[in-house]
């Protein structure tokens, strides 16, 4: 029996590309329709790595915005941007995620969830930064403080499972008991699976299973199958 319902942040709670696309179309000259996707893809998975070379003191933080970008470019066989060019991207990138708003249907399906489980947050990333974003999405509505758990609180990151592990403590509840809502196969779905929980992948930028090994205990395409999956578990004793 499902007693609580933790989310991601990026990209599960708010869409992610929307600034990411605005943002560097004003630094590429690029036709309109130009498929933009795969490189924000590619962003995101450098993201990571990308904070830890500057935690490691490896690459400034002037370094990780070229270099991130940069990556991400040519991998699409895209060329590469300045330094100013970068910078200038990574300003309008974080004013646009300082206008982020919840997917459609998710105040309605958070409110009746709050009536009915205990409602949490796993997230990689700096706490302050990813409280910001919290903050911004007004989730203090339905969720404390202390269950909002961040890879710098938890001193690892997803897919690692002691990060879902230490919420299970946070939560006074049995992996069996947690289910888990997230946009990344690898770092959401079988990272959760793997520690025990019900997974819910939110796959909204259509993406393929790299593998068959975790199979997500249900998987929606876009924000509305969301809000109706997360009211029909609300609606039912038992997932």
């Amino acid at each position: 029996m499902i007693k609580a319902v933790v989310f991601d942040v990026d990209d599960t709670l708010y869409d992610q590309k929307a600034p990411f696309v605005a943002a560097l179309r004003t630094q590429l000259q690029l036709p309109a329709d130009y498929d933009l996707d795969p490189i924000f893809q590619s962003y995101r998975q450098q993201s990571m790595q990308a904070y830890a070379e500057v935690a490691s003191g490896r690459w400034s933080r002037e370094e990780m915005a070229v270099n991130r970008l940069n990556i991400a470019l040519q991998q699409q066989n895209l060329p590469g941007v300045t330094t100013a060019q970068a910078l200038d991207f990574e300003q309008a990138y974080t004013h646009g995620l300082n206008h982020i708003e919840l997917f459609p249907g998710l105040k309605t399906a958070l409110d009746r969830l709050h009536s009915q489980f205990q409602l949490g947050i796993i997230t990689n990333g700096k706490t302050q930064h990813q409280l910001a974003k919290v903050m911004r999405l007004q989730m203090h509505r339905w969720i404390d403080r202390e269950a909002i758990l961040t890879s710098e609180d938890a001193g690892v990151e997803k897919p690692d499972p002691q990060i879902f592990t230490m919420m299970n403590r946070r939560l006074g509840l049995r992996a069996s008991e947690v289910a888990y809502v997230g946009d990344c196969y690898s770092m959401d779905v079988k990272a959760a699976k793997k520690a025990g929980w019900h997974a819910f992948w939110f796959n909204h930028r259509n993406l393929e299973i790299p593998d068959g090994e975790w199979i997500p205990d249900q998987t929606v395409g876009n924000a509305l199958e969301l809000q109706d999956l997360l009211l029909a578990l609300s609606a039912v004793p038992e997932f």
